[in-house]
């Protein structure tokens, strides 16, 4: 496969430089713990025009990889801590990210172990280094477009498979013995069947006898008609159905012939519309006043079926308190009346919003406003249980006929998902705040000699709760030790595997009269994590410091490196090992001494972490900030997350500890 891929790759090069620089192509992730060699790649892969992204490490890669998507990942399979094929493992074992393409980049040949087992793993293609620049081009674009065209083909099909699922007039695929191969919903319900029980009968079977000679001629006239014919020139009939309930529905019947594929058999396209209601319109009005009449109704339900699409579309990421409003202005608009209620809860204390004249007003509790005229009125429920209802007042001589009512049904339906998708999330994420919350440090420890402060904030509504933690506990000979930690994932169960990685942590350090290192505390942690074999990553710092002795001791496990700053500096510390979780592994511990009036600040990723910006970026503007900031510990975090956070809710959970040696 490989010397296929090269060989097509030198072939049409010059082509692909020239197709893939759009605005629209997912990035590459290039992945190798050498700055030098991720330099190299840039440099080599620059003249491609696809995005690039670099990681250091296979945990940077991991942690990018959940923010965003990529065409394509090159992949070193030499490096320290986790190395290429674990991180492959763990990219392929991920649902996000089980098809994105991996190519291995590894530098002696005689690692043909590891080149099986990347193929094992899923990887695609590897190249030896030092690589041939054109040959690592020609390999990166011809995958990074079969990426590309993968997702877009996938793409592609879901939508027509939506569009003929929901459609709504009735569509059926018919082989050359008229037989139903697929149905979709409309016509299901015109014959007062499901989709399933339609497939694989005769259409015959489901029309009029007297009307069946007349379906055959227009099949039969449809397989030998042109496939440009449109509009009137398509062979069409009106013809009677037999519902389930033995009831007759009059359609209008058009066909169309799909070509067949080198793997399929010819095929005809048929779409069924309802002529019931022209039929009986028939009766009392001329032809053509029906035609006009009907062709009027079906735009304005199309138009209408697209708005109930923006409405759910719409109503899809909203809260509670941003979609009631929200709802009553879009169903005032999507069904022309002045005046729409949404209405949550019964009684005194039920919530009402309501939309008039494209202003919009919440109904103070028990406040029963004045509703003269008529109004068509729908419940909210799901599955018998009321959440509500919804209310349009009908102007002058409007009234709802029953395509507008079902219509208004269905948005019903749709609507009270939405309203109770928005109260689960909610009812979630307080339960995860609380539980969070309840396990963070009531208060901190005080320990002679040193200063601390500590802050929590859980992600804002929009958001889910992650698994932030912090603890603080006095050691023996006046040591304070402090952890903190982010579980991955969100939600209840990450707040509540928060809690007990909590518990077990601080256990692990007090245990033994605390005479362990912070090396030896994490990796317990890490192997209980492991015989769990829960798979689930988490990072951890874990800082001793003795303000006696002025020293600082830290074992990290894929957490941010802490800061310190004094005598008008700033700058890293070690940040440690890799993620938790993932295998058996020792961790070491790291020294440094300290100096008076020395500060030290852990953070979690929520602190620096923005979307689409590196890591550094937040480190540096960290760093900035801390020394810009005062001296006194509560005042810096203060200092420090009005201008790194603000007043708004956080995007991901903020935790920082600050410490001060006297």
């Amino acid at each position: 496969m490989a010397r296929r891929v090269e060989e097509q790759a030198k072939s049409s090069e010059l082509e692909r430089l020239g197709a893939v620089g759009t605005p629209d192509l997912l990035p590459i992730l290039l992945v190798d713990d050498r700055p030098e060699n991720l330099q190299t790649l840039q440099a080599v892969l620059a003249p491609l025009g696809f995005p690039l992204v670099t990681a250091s490490s296979g945990t940077h890669a991991l942690r990018l990889l959940l923010e965003r998507d990529f065409a394509l990942i090159l992949l070193d399979v030499r490096m320290p801590g986790l190395d290429g094929l674990e991180t492959a493992r763990l990219i392929k074992g991920r649902e996000r990210s089980s098809d994105v393409p991996i190519v291995f980049l590894t530098a002696a040949r005689d690692e043909v172990r590891d080149i099986i087992r990347g193929y094992g793993i899923g990887a695609v293609d590897y190249v030896l280094k030092p690589f041939d620049p054109e040959l690592l081009r020609s390999k990166v674009a011809v995958f990074a477009e079969l990426e590309t065209s993968r997702r877009a083909l996938k793409r592609s099909e879901a939508l027509l498979r939506g569009a003929f699922e929901a459609a709504p007039i009735g569509k059926t695929l018919l082989d050359s013995d008229g037989r139903i191969i697929r149905s979709n919903p409309a016509f299901a319900r015109l014959v007062g069947h499901t989709p399933e029980e339609v497939q694989g009968m005769a259409v015959s079977d489901l029309c009029d006898p007297e009307d069946a000679a007349g379906l055959w001629a227009m099949l039969d006239r449809a397989h030998e008609a042109s496939p440009e014919l449109e509009g009137d020139e398509r062979q069409s009939v009106d013809l009677r159905l037999k519902s389930g309930a033995g009831a007759e529905v009059w359609v209008g019947a058009v066909a169309s012939l799909i070509e067949p594929t080198e793997l399929a058999e010819q095929l005809l396209m048929v779409q069924w519309v309802d002529l019931t209601t022209r039929r009986r319109a028939e009766r009392a009005r001329a032809e053509l006043l029906l035609e006009q009449a009907a062709r009027a109704q079906a735009e304005a339900m199309a138009n209408r079926l697209g708005r109930l699409q923006e409405l759910s579309s719409a109503l899809e990421s909203l809260s509670l308190e941003q979609l009631l409003p929200e709802l009553a202005l879009r169903l005032a608009s999507m069904h022309a009346v002045p005046t729409a209620e949404v209405e949550i809860g019964d009684g005194p204390e039920a919530i009402v919003f309501r939309a008039h004249d494209d202003e919009i007003a919440q109904l103070r509790p028990g406040e029963q406003p004045e509703r003269a005229g008529r109004w068509e009125v729908v419940p909210l429920q799901i599955e018998r249980t009321r959440l509500g209802s919804i209310r349009l007042e009908l102007q002058g001589e409007q009234s709802f006929d029953e395509e507008e009512s079902a219509l208004l049904r269905q948005a019903a339906d749709r609507v009270a998902l939405s309203i109770r998708r928005a109260q689960l999330h909610e009812e979630e994420h307080r339960i995860a705040v609380e539980l969070q919350r309840g396990l963070i440090p009531a208060s901190l420890p005080t320990v002679e000699g040193v200063e601390l402060a500590a802050h929590y904030q859980a992600a804002g509504l929009g958001a889910e709760v992650g698994g932030d933690w912090y603890d603080a506990f006095v050691l023996p000979s006046g040591r304070l030790g402090v952890v903190l930690g982010d579980v991955a994932g969100s939600g209840i169960r990450a707040a509540s595997t928060m809690g007990q990685l909590r518990s077990v942590t601080r256990a692990f350090a007090l245990a033994d009269e605390a005479a362990r290192t912070p090396g030896e505390v994490l990796t317990r942690l890490n192997s209980y994590r492991v015989a769990l074999d829960e798979h689930q990553l988490f990072t951890v710092m874990y800082v001793i410091v003795d303000p006696a002795a002025r020293t600082v001791e830290w074992a990290g496990a894929g957490h941010p490196p802490p800061l310190r700053a004094g005598a008008g500096d700033a700058g890293y510390l070690e940040a440690g090992d890799g993620l938790m979780g993932v295998e058996q592994k020792p961790y070491k511990t790291l020294r440094a001494e300290l100096a008076p009036g020395d500060l030290l600040v852990l953070y979690t990723d929520g602190l620096v972490e923005r979307r689409g910006e590196p890591l550094d970026a937040g480190l540096e503007r960290l760093a900035r900030v801390v020394l810009a900031g005062p001296d006194s510990p509560d005042e810096l975090r203060a200092h420090v997350l009005e201008q790194l956070v603000g007043s708004g809710e956080p995007a991901d959970d903020v935790t920082a500890v600050v410490l001060k040696i006297a």
